[in-house]
């Protein structure tokens, strides 16, 4: 690879006929031909016939830039990766290892990193460096995650900015290719969260009528701990603490929660055996479908959880406690069940009025000495 230096000369420099000058300070550039595909190299775009700043305004070092350049162009040529530097390939699965390791959650991680390498192949990137803040923005627009009254994009989105923000962490970036949406609101993700759709208790009841043997069993655990499928396809019966505590986290994002069952459904678990729930988490799904289809009840696994909460929320439990059981933050389920608080705050102002009434005052509490 042959790379020339030479001026780009400022408009006001006495040397413009000579683009060669040693020694007038106008910046130097490499001009190069690319013989192969067009493509991203070091975050600059890679063409047939190239300008490219060598950042140095030095006859002398110029030269030894362009030998620089050259040489990494080669390599990358040859599919050989520099020695300095980290590769997105690299970084991911460092990434992926990292969050094992530490017992988080990898579902969209692993989703998200393999997005991330498909693109960046497809856009001809290796260097993780070479990821800048346009070509981020590029990667979020051809991800099919749906906005608008979704929170599918930020979702994942928040996890591919983790990565980023992890891999400054790491000292393999200086900073994150993605705008902060606090700083620069424009790039801030919004949709319209649809309120959540509770069954209600006559369908609950119609599920676990229509549900038989194993997938009854998880039905119930589901209904009594608000564990969602995943958790609930995880459990094993031979850790339950003082016979009806279950602790643990969650596997979507490694909150812990702590719920108690039954001792009804404790002693049936303990006597399925373990491992309770075998097979795929797709064929359990499946499983619940075909239990709802019987029923002839319009739900998903997830049902069971939002009841459970809403249910603990209307009978007046408090937010940080149905935050414990659940291993979901207070101002989530703040946010989320709004409406179901209410019916709890409606409840003890009912509580309320009774007694009033039972102390011989009106309901707004006057007609006392």
């Amino acid at each position: 690879m042959n790379i020339t230096p030479f001026r780009r000369h400022l408009p006001d420099c006495p040397h413009t006929e000579n683009p060669y000058h040693p020694r007038c300070g106008c910046p130097i550039y490499g001009r190069f031909v690319w013989k192969g595909e067009p493509t991203v190299f070091e975050g600059k775009k890679l063409a047939y016939q190239n300008k490219w700043g060598l950042d140095t305004r030095i006859w002398s070092e110029g030269g030894t830039k362009a030998e620089e350049l050259a040489k990494r162009l080669e390599d990358f040529a040859a599919g050989i990766a520099p020695t300095t530097g980290k590769t997105v390939k690299d970084a991911v699965r460092e990434w992926l290892e990292f969050r094992t390791k530490h017992g988080k959650g990898i579902t969209k991680a692993d989703l998200m990193g393999r997005k991330l390498l498909d693109w960046c192949q497809q856009n001809g990137i290796l260097m993780l460096s070479a990821i800048t803040t346009d070509g981020a923005m590029r990667f979020r627009t051809s991800l099919p995650f749906r906005t608008g009254d979704s929170g599918s994009l930020s979702v994942h989105w928040s996890v591919i900015s983790g990565f980023f923000n992890w891999c400054v962490g790491m000292g393999y970036i200086e900073k994150s290719p993605i705008p902060d949406p606090k700083l620069f609101p424009q790039f801030a993700i919004e949709f319209d969260k649809p309120e959540v759709k509770v069954p209600t208790k006559k369908q609950i009841r119609a599920v676990l009528k229509a549900a038989t043997g194993r997938i009854k069993l998880l039905l119930q655990l589901m209904h009594e701990t608000g564990m969602a499928l995943v958790d609930a396809l995880l459990f094993d019966p031979t850790k339950l603490i003082d016979k009806t505590l279950i602790r643990g986290r969650r596997k979507k994002t490694g909150e812990s929660f702590r719920v108690r069952i039954s001792s009804g459904l404790a002693e049936r678990l303990r006597k399925a055996g373990s491992p309770l729930f075998e097979g795929t988490y797709s064929k359990w799904r499946e499983d619940c479908y075909k239990v709802f289809r019987e029923a002839k009840v319009e739900m998903t696994p997830h049902g069971f959880r939002h009841y459970f909460i809403s249910q603990w929320l209307a009978h007046g439990v408090r937010v940080e406690d149905v935050s414990d059981m659940v291993g979901t933050s207070p101002r989530e389920i703040r946010t989320t069940y709004r409406h179901w608080i209410k019916e709890a705050e409606d409840r003890m102002d009912k509580v309320q009025r009774e007694a009033w009434r039972r102390m011989g005052l009106d309901d707004n509490g006057n007609g006392g000495d």
